[in-house]
Protein backbone atom coordinates (compact mmCIF):
# COMPACT_ATOMS: atom_id res chain seq x y z
CA UNK A 1 0.00 0.00 0.00
CA UNK A 2 3.07 2.57 0.02
CA UNK A 3 3.04 3.20 -3.50
CA UNK A 4 -0.59 4.64 -3.50
CA UNK A 5 0.63 8.10 -2.76
CA UNK A 6 3.29 7.76 -5.79
CA UNK A 7 0.07 6.81 -8.16
CA UNK A 8 -1.77 10.07 -7.32
CA UNK A 9 0.02 11.80 -9.66
CA UNK A 10 1.93 11.15 -12.78
CA UNK A 11 2.51 11.99 -16.40
CA UNK A 12 -0.18 8.82 -17.46
CA UNK A 13 -2.53 6.96 -15.77
CA UNK A 14 -5.45 4.81 -16.00
CA UNK A 15 -9.09 5.58 -15.30
CA UNK A 16 -11.89 2.82 -14.51
CA UNK A 17 -15.44 4.45 -13.44
CA UNK A 18 -17.07 1.31 -11.48
CA UNK A 19 -19.88 1.43 -8.90
CA UNK A 20 -21.08 -1.50 -6.53
CA UNK A 21 -22.59 -3.33 -9.45
CA UNK A 22 -19.92 -4.09 -11.37
CA UNK A 23 -17.03 -4.55 -8.99
CA UNK A 24 -17.10 -8.47 -10.90
CA UNK A 25 -16.57 -6.84 -13.68
CA UNK A 26 -13.81 -3.49 -12.97
CA UNK A 27 -11.92 -6.01 -10.35
CA UNK A 28 -10.84 -8.76 -13.06
CA UNK A 29 -10.36 -5.54 -15.06
CA UNK A 30 -7.54 -3.83 -12.64
CA UNK A 31 -5.84 -7.52 -12.04
CA UNK A 32 -5.64 -7.71 -15.67
CA UNK A 33 -4.08 -3.99 -16.26
CA UNK A 34 -1.48 -4.82 -13.32
CA UNK A 35 -0.75 -8.61 -15.05
CA UNK A 36 -0.17 -7.10 -18.84
CA UNK A 37 1.62 -3.43 -17.68
CA UNK A 38 2.70 -3.68 -14.22
CA UNK A 39 3.42 -0.40 -12.32
CA UNK A 40 1.26 1.82 -14.33
CA UNK A 41 -1.32 3.76 -12.29
CA UNK A 42 -4.43 2.86 -12.07
CA UNK A 43 -7.39 4.96 -10.21
CA UNK A 44 -10.63 4.07 -9.50
CA UNK A 45 -13.60 6.58 -10.81
CA UNK A 46 -16.18 6.18 -7.67
CA UNK A 47 -19.85 5.81 -9.37
CA UNK A 48 -23.17 6.62 -7.76
CA UNK A 49 -23.16 4.44 -4.85
CA UNK A 50 -19.38 3.68 -3.83
CA UNK A 51 -18.94 3.66 -0.26
CA UNK A 52 -14.95 5.02 -0.03
CA UNK A 53 -14.78 3.52 3.42
CA UNK A 54 -15.48 0.04 2.41
CA UNK A 55 -14.69 -1.31 -1.06
CA UNK A 56 -12.15 -4.09 -2.87
CA UNK A 57 -9.64 -1.85 -4.49
CA UNK A 58 -6.14 -1.87 -3.76
CA UNK A 59 -5.56 1.45 -6.08
CA UNK A 60 -6.19 4.25 -5.29
CA UNK A 61 -9.52 6.22 -5.03
CA UNK A 62 -10.53 9.53 -6.77
CA UNK A 63 -12.08 11.98 -4.57
CA UNK A 64 -15.10 13.65 -5.40
CA UNK A 65 -14.13 16.75 -7.11
CA UNK A 66 -15.52 20.19 -6.29
CA UNK A 67 -17.28 22.52 -8.85
CA UNK A 68 -19.72 21.72 -11.57
CA UNK A 69 -17.74 18.21 -11.64
CA UNK A 70 -19.44 16.65 -8.36
CA UNK A 71 -22.73 16.98 -9.87
CA UNK A 72 -22.54 14.71 -12.96
CA UNK A 73 -24.28 11.54 -11.73
CA UNK A 74 -24.23 8.00 -13.48
CA UNK A 75 -21.77 6.89 -16.73
CA UNK A 76 -21.35 10.85 -17.15
CA UNK A 77 -18.54 10.55 -14.73
CA UNK A 78 -16.22 9.53 -17.30
CA UNK A 79 -15.91 13.14 -17.57
CA UNK A 80 -14.26 13.00 -14.09
CA UNK A 81 -10.91 11.51 -16.33
CA UNK A 82 -10.10 14.94 -17.50
CA UNK A 83 -9.86 16.81 -14.00
CA UNK A 84 -8.21 14.04 -12.58
CA UNK A 85 -4.21 14.20 -11.30
CA UNK A 86 -2.93 12.25 -14.47
CA UNK A 87 -1.29 14.99 -17.00
CA UNK A 88 -2.03 12.44 -20.25
CA UNK A 89 -4.56 8.93 -19.40
CA UNK A 90 -6.51 5.56 -20.98
CA UNK A 91 -9.95 5.41 -19.97
CA UNK A 92 -11.64 2.20 -19.86
CA UNK A 93 -15.36 1.22 -18.99
CA UNK A 94 -15.69 -1.48 -16.05
CA UNK A 95 -16.81 -4.10 -18.94
CA UNK A 96 -13.88 -4.31 -20.47
CA UNK A 97 -10.58 -6.76 -20.20
CA UNK A 98 -6.90 -5.97 -21.15
CA UNK A 99 -5.42 -8.50 -22.47
CA UNK A 100 -1.94 -7.39 -23.87
CA UNK A 101 0.62 -4.68 -23.14
CA UNK A 102 -0.11 -1.14 -23.42
CA UNK A 103 3.34 0.08 -24.01
CA UNK A 104 3.07 1.44 -27.48
CA UNK A 105 0.01 3.25 -26.55
CA UNK A 106 1.40 4.56 -23.46
CA UNK A 107 4.44 5.88 -25.09
CA UNK A 108 2.48 7.65 -27.89
CA UNK A 109 0.00 8.89 -25.34
CA UNK A 110 3.44 10.30 -23.51
CA UNK A 111 4.63 11.70 -26.30
CA UNK A 112 1.69 13.43 -28.44
CA UNK A 113 2.05 16.87 -28.72
CA UNK A 114 -0.93 19.59 -28.38
CA UNK A 115 -4.60 18.65 -27.62
CA UNK A 116 -5.45 14.96 -28.48
CA UNK A 117 -8.28 12.63 -28.35
CA UNK A 118 -7.58 8.93 -29.31
CA UNK A 119 -10.99 7.00 -30.13
CA UNK A 120 -11.77 3.82 -32.15
CA UNK A 121 -13.57 4.54 -34.90
CA UNK A 122 -15.82 1.92 -36.62
CA UNK A 123 -15.11 3.78 -39.83
CA UNK A 124 -12.51 5.63 -41.40
CA UNK A 125 -13.61 9.74 -42.43
CA UNK A 126 -13.04 8.79 -46.01
CA UNK A 127 -15.55 6.19 -46.65
CA UNK A 128 -17.90 7.80 -43.88
CA UNK A 129 -18.20 10.92 -46.01
CA UNK A 130 -18.39 8.91 -49.39
CA UNK A 131 -21.55 7.34 -47.66
CA UNK A 132 -23.59 9.87 -45.78
CA UNK A 133 -23.14 12.13 -49.00
CA UNK A 134 -24.66 9.57 -50.93
CA UNK A 135 -28.55 8.90 -50.08
CA UNK A 136 -28.65 6.11 -52.87
CA UNK A 137 -25.42 4.32 -51.57
CA UNK A 138 -27.07 1.44 -49.54
CA UNK A 139 -25.48 1.95 -46.43
CA UNK A 140 -26.96 5.76 -46.40
CA UNK A 141 -29.68 4.69 -43.87
CA UNK A 142 -27.57 2.22 -41.70
CA UNK A 143 -24.29 5.08 -41.60
CA UNK A 144 -27.53 7.45 -40.12
CA UNK A 145 -28.77 4.86 -37.93
CA UNK A 146 -25.93 4.52 -36.29
CA UNK A 147 -25.44 8.31 -35.28
CA UNK A 148 -28.59 7.94 -33.95
CA UNK A 149 -27.90 5.02 -31.93
CA UNK A 150 -24.67 6.04 -30.50
CA UNK A 151 -25.09 9.93 -29.96
CA UNK A 152 -28.77 9.79 -29.32
CA UNK A 153 -32.32 9.54 -30.53
CA UNK A 154 -33.54 12.79 -29.38
CA UNK A 155 -33.68 16.02 -31.56
CA UNK A 156 -30.53 16.78 -31.89
CA UNK A 157 -30.68 18.99 -34.96
CA UNK A 158 -33.22 21.10 -33.25
CA UNK A 159 -30.99 21.27 -29.94
CA UNK A 160 -27.85 22.52 -31.85
CA UNK A 161 -28.83 23.21 -35.57
CA UNK A 162 -25.73 24.90 -36.37
CA UNK A 163 -23.77 21.41 -35.42
CA UNK A 164 -23.29 18.82 -38.06
CA UNK A 165 -23.73 15.35 -36.44
CA UNK A 166 -23.33 13.30 -39.29
CA UNK A 167 -19.93 15.32 -40.29
CA UNK A 168 -17.84 12.57 -38.53
CA UNK A 169 -18.40 9.22 -37.51
CA UNK A 170 -19.57 8.66 -33.91
CA UNK A 171 -16.38 6.97 -31.48
CA UNK A 172 -17.89 4.58 -28.65
CA UNK A 173 -16.93 6.23 -25.04
CA UNK A 174 -15.98 3.19 -23.11
CA UNK A 175 -11.89 3.03 -24.46
CA UNK A 176 -10.25 7.03 -24.99
CA UNK A 177 -7.40 8.41 -24.20
CA UNK A 178 -6.83 12.30 -23.49
CA UNK A 179 -5.08 15.00 -21.32
CA UNK A 180 -6.04 16.58 -18.32
CA UNK A 181 -8.61 19.39 -18.55
CA UNK A 182 -8.81 19.47 -22.24
CA UNK A 183 -12.91 19.32 -21.29
CA UNK A 184 -13.28 21.42 -18.41
CA UNK A 185 -15.76 21.59 -15.83
CA UNK A 186 -17.56 24.81 -17.37
CA UNK A 187 -17.31 23.21 -20.92
CA UNK A 188 -19.82 20.34 -19.36
CA UNK A 189 -22.02 22.93 -16.89
CA UNK A 190 -22.92 24.59 -20.19
CA UNK A 191 -23.81 22.04 -21.95
CA UNK A 192 -25.89 20.93 -19.12
CA UNK A 193 -27.46 23.86 -18.78
CA UNK A 194 -28.37 24.01 -22.18
CA UNK A 195 -29.64 20.58 -22.00
CA UNK A 196 -31.53 21.33 -19.09
CA UNK A 197 -33.49 24.23 -20.63
CA UNK A 198 -34.26 22.19 -23.69
CA UNK A 199 -35.85 19.23 -21.59
CA UNK A 200 -38.11 21.58 -19.54
CA UNK A 201 -38.96 23.79 -22.78
CA UNK A 202 -38.75 21.69 -26.09
CA UNK A 203 -39.44 17.92 -24.94
CA UNK A 204 -41.20 18.60 -21.43
CA UNK A 205 -39.18 16.01 -19.49
CA UNK A 206 -37.32 16.52 -16.51
CA UNK A 207 -33.36 16.04 -16.88
CA UNK A 208 -31.65 13.32 -15.76
CA UNK A 209 -27.85 11.68 -15.60
CA UNK A 210 -29.88 8.39 -16.49
CA UNK A 211 -32.25 9.15 -19.06
CA UNK A 212 -31.10 9.39 -22.72
CA UNK A 213 -34.18 12.17 -24.37
CA UNK A 214 -32.26 13.69 -26.02
CA UNK A 215 -27.80 12.17 -25.59
CA UNK A 216 -27.10 8.93 -25.51
CA UNK A 217 -25.61 9.85 -22.22
CA UNK A 218 -21.82 10.51 -21.69
CA UNK A 219 -21.22 8.83 -24.98
CA UNK A 220 -23.43 11.37 -26.91
CA UNK A 221 -22.17 13.96 -24.56
CA UNK A 222 -18.81 13.15 -25.70
CA UNK A 223 -19.48 13.38 -29.31
CA UNK A 224 -20.80 15.94 -29.23
CA UNK A 225 -18.25 17.84 -27.13
CA UNK A 226 -15.58 16.85 -28.86
CA UNK A 227 -16.73 17.97 -32.30
CA UNK A 228 -17.92 21.20 -30.88
CA UNK A 229 -14.60 22.30 -29.08
CA UNK A 230 -12.42 21.27 -32.26
CA UNK A 231 -11.01 19.01 -30.42
CA UNK A 232 -8.26 17.12 -32.34
CA UNK A 233 -9.23 13.22 -33.12
CA UNK A 234 -6.73 10.16 -33.64
CA UNK A 235 -7.31 6.66 -34.63
CA UNK A 236 -5.99 4.88 -30.90
CA UNK A 237 -5.37 1.92 -33.14
CA UNK A 238 -2.85 -0.19 -33.70
CA UNK A 239 -1.30 0.97 -30.38
CA UNK A 240 -4.70 -0.40 -29.10
CA UNK A 241 -6.93 -2.94 -30.95
CA UNK A 242 -10.32 -2.55 -29.10
CA UNK A 243 -12.70 -5.54 -29.56
CA UNK A 244 -16.04 -6.28 -29.39
CA UNK A 245 -17.08 -8.57 -26.66
CA UNK A 246 -20.74 -9.58 -28.62
CA UNK A 247 -18.19 -11.10 -31.25
CA UNK A 248 -17.27 -14.25 -31.52
CA UNK A 249 -13.92 -13.74 -29.62
CA UNK A 250 -12.12 -17.04 -28.49
CA UNK A 251 -9.21 -15.67 -25.71
CA UNK A 252 -7.50 -17.99 -23.01
CA UNK A 253 -5.01 -17.14 -20.41
CA UNK A 254 -2.08 -19.30 -21.81
CA UNK A 255 -2.74 -16.84 -24.66
CA UNK A 256 -2.23 -14.04 -22.52
CA UNK A 257 0.08 -14.91 -20.55
CA UNK A 258 2.05 -15.77 -24.03
CA UNK A 259 0.99 -12.04 -25.29
CA UNK A 260 -0.48 -13.80 -28.21
CA UNK A 261 -3.51 -12.01 -28.68
CA UNK A 262 -3.72 -9.91 -31.93
CA UNK A 263 -5.85 -7.42 -30.02
CA UNK A 264 -5.40 -5.49 -26.83
CA UNK A 265 -8.68 -4.75 -25.19
CA UNK A 266 -11.98 -6.67 -25.00
CA UNK A 267 -15.06 -4.19 -24.25
CA UNK A 268 -18.18 -6.19 -23.79
CA UNK A 269 -20.64 -2.58 -24.63
CA UNK A 270 -23.77 -3.77 -24.55
CA UNK A 271 -23.10 -7.82 -25.28
CA UNK A 272 -23.46 -10.28 -22.71
CA UNK A 273 -20.87 -9.67 -19.90
CA UNK A 274 -19.01 -12.65 -18.42
CA UNK A 275 -20.42 -13.28 -14.44
CA UNK A 276 -20.84 -15.90 -12.12
CA UNK A 277 -23.60 -17.05 -13.81
CA UNK A 278 -23.85 -21.00 -15.27
CA UNK A 279 -25.52 -19.00 -18.48
CA UNK A 280 -21.95 -18.04 -19.01
CA UNK A 281 -20.89 -21.49 -20.00
CA UNK A 282 -22.31 -24.22 -21.84
CA UNK A 283 -24.85 -25.99 -22.24
CA UNK A 284 -26.88 -22.68 -20.34
CA UNK A 285 -25.11 -20.49 -22.50
CA UNK A 286 -26.57 -21.28 -25.81
CA UNK A 287 -29.86 -19.98 -24.43
CA UNK A 288 -28.18 -17.06 -23.64
CA UNK A 289 -26.31 -16.84 -26.75
CA UNK A 290 -30.03 -17.87 -28.81
CA UNK A 291 -32.10 -15.14 -27.24
CA UNK A 292 -29.38 -12.15 -27.47
CA UNK A 293 -28.76 -13.25 -31.19
CA UNK A 294 -32.26 -12.58 -32.05
CA UNK A 295 -33.19 -9.44 -30.51
CA UNK A 296 -30.07 -8.37 -31.96
CA UNK A 297 -31.61 -9.50 -35.38
CA UNK A 298 -34.76 -8.24 -34.60
CA UNK A 299 -33.74 -4.72 -33.41
CA UNK A 300 -31.56 -3.99 -36.26
CA UNK A 301 -28.24 -4.02 -33.81
CA UNK A 302 -24.88 -5.77 -34.53
CA UNK A 303 -25.11 -9.49 -34.91
CA UNK A 304 -22.45 -12.08 -35.52
CA UNK A 305 -23.95 -15.69 -36.26
CA UNK A 306 -20.64 -17.52 -35.34
CA UNK A 307 -21.65 -16.20 -31.59
CA UNK A 308 -24.02 -19.08 -30.85
CA UNK A 309 -21.08 -21.53 -31.55
CA UNK A 310 -18.61 -20.36 -28.67
CA UNK A 311 -18.56 -22.61 -25.84
CA UNK A 312 -18.88 -19.55 -23.56
CA UNK A 313 -19.50 -15.60 -23.38
CA UNK A 314 -16.27 -14.68 -24.95
CA UNK A 315 -13.44 -13.96 -22.36
CA UNK A 316 -15.60 -16.01 -19.69
CA UNK A 317 -12.27 -17.91 -18.84
CA UNK A 318 -9.78 -15.26 -18.87
CA UNK A 319 -12.49 -13.38 -16.49
CA UNK A 320 -12.79 -15.81 -14.37
CA UNK A 321 -9.34 -16.59 -14.06
CA UNK A 322 -8.71 -12.56 -12.87
CA UNK A 323 -12.02 -12.51 -11.02
CA UNK A 324 -10.61 -15.67 -8.31
CA UNK A 325 -7.00 -13.96 -8.04
CA UNK A 326 -9.17 -11.02 -6.61
CA UNK A 327 -12.19 -12.47 -4.90
CA UNK A 328 -11.32 -16.50 -4.34
CA UNK A 329 -13.20 -19.10 -6.31
CA UNK A 330 -16.73 -18.75 -7.15
CA UNK A 331 -19.28 -19.85 -4.61
CA UNK A 332 -22.03 -22.10 -5.48
CA UNK A 333 -24.27 -19.26 -3.58
CA UNK A 334 -22.75 -16.48 -6.28
CA UNK A 335 -23.66 -19.07 -8.96
CA UNK A 336 -27.30 -19.14 -8.18
CA UNK A 337 -27.76 -15.41 -7.47
CA UNK A 338 -26.29 -14.28 -11.12
CA UNK A 339 -27.42 -17.29 -12.78
CA UNK A 340 -31.46 -16.30 -11.25
CA UNK A 341 -30.68 -12.69 -12.65
CA UNK A 342 -29.65 -14.28 -15.76
CA UNK A 343 -32.78 -16.27 -15.96
CA UNK A 344 -34.89 -13.13 -15.42
CA UNK A 345 -33.17 -11.28 -18.25
CA UNK A 346 -33.85 -13.77 -20.62
CA UNK A 347 -36.82 -14.12 -19.56
CA UNK A 348 -37.36 -10.25 -20.63
CA UNK A 349 -35.49 -11.19 -23.95
CA UNK A 350 -38.35 -13.69 -25.20
CA UNK A 351 -40.94 -11.00 -23.73
CA UNK A 352 -39.97 -8.53 -25.91
CA UNK A 353 -39.28 -11.14 -29.23
CA UNK A 354 -42.83 -12.12 -28.93
CA UNK A 355 -44.20 -8.44 -28.74
CA UNK A 356 -41.77 -8.13 -31.66
CA UNK A 357 -43.73 -11.06 -33.50
CA UNK A 358 -47.19 -10.26 -32.89
CA UNK A 359 -46.72 -7.00 -34.19
CA UNK A 360 -44.70 -8.50 -37.23
CA UNK A 361 -48.29 -10.59 -37.36
CA UNK A 362 -50.47 -7.91 -37.08
CA UNK A 363 -48.43 -5.77 -39.90
CA UNK A 364 -48.82 -8.93 -42.01
CA UNK A 365 -52.92 -8.91 -42.03
CA UNK A 366 -52.78 -4.94 -42.50
CA UNK A 367 -54.10 -4.33 -45.94
CA UNK A 368 -51.21 -3.04 -48.31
Amino acid sequence: MGKKEDMTSADFGIYILTYPGDFHLSLPLVRSLQHVNPGVPIMIIPGEGFDYDNHPFDVPIMPKPKGFWAEIGHQDRDFWAFQGPFETFLYLDSDTICVKSLDALIKRIKSQEGDFFFVQRWVNDQVWHTVVHDPTHPEYEFYRYKVRRMIGKGRLEEFAPDHDFFAHPPFNSGVFASRRLLITDSDVASLNSAERNFHRDVLNKAFTWRRSYLFNNDQGRMNYLVKKLSIPTYDIEPELVWVYGGDSIRVSVEEVQNDATKFHVIHWCGAPRPSPSFFCVRPLFSILAFSWLTIKSKTGGECYPEYRQLLEVPGYSLWRHYFEQSIGPITLGARLHWTWRDMKRIWELFIKLWKIRVKELLRGRSPS
